[in-house]
């Protein structure tokens, strides 16, 4: 009786990360620079919020001030810039798309003397498309699958 609880826990378990956020690594020079973002596809006129790290090859966060620019660009058009100084290695970037289609994120920055141009972030945005019977629909059959994978392990416990 505890192992189809358990494994109907489990399946529960993957719905949360079907939202998780998307992640990236670009690599320039010795940093490492990880575009993440909060939902993982990027849905018109909602706000999505990124997440870039800078860490050095050890995944270590830097320290040291880290001065840039961010630029949006759809179509070789600038959708938004955005200046920054930070100094934990984090930088929170939200932004509303206004239109689907593919886009760019740049990045140059500065620590200390050097200056860092990491290859450009692909993102796609996509319309948005809530489709609340077939949302529906999903949900069943997920609840579907689960009770019938616990039947047939549980006959196979048999």
């Amino acid at each position: 009786m505890k192992k189809p609880a358990i494994l109907i826990f489990i399946v529960a378990l993957f719905i949360p990360l079907s939202f998780a956020n998307g992640g990236c690594i670009k690599v320039a020079d010795n940093i490492l620079v990880q575009l993440s973002s909060s939902s993982l596809v990027p849905i018109v006129d909602k706000e999505i919020s990124f997440l870039i790290s800078f860490a050095n090859l050890k995944k270590e966060l830097i320290s040291d001030e880290i001065n840039g620019k961010a630029r949006i660009v759809k179509d070789e058009e600038t959708i938004l810039t955005k200046d920054f100084k930070i100094k934990d290695g984090i930088l929170d970037l939200k932004h509303e798309f206004e239109s689907p289609g593919l886009y760019e994120i740049f990045l140059g920055f500065k620590i200390g003397n050097k200056t860092y141009t990491p290859e450009d972030f692909l993102i796609e945005v996509i319309e948005n498309k809530n489709n609340a019977t077939a949302n529906f629909l999903f949900l069943i059959a997920g609840i579907a699958i689960g009770f019938a994978f616990a039947l047939i392990v549980r006959l196979r416990k048999k």
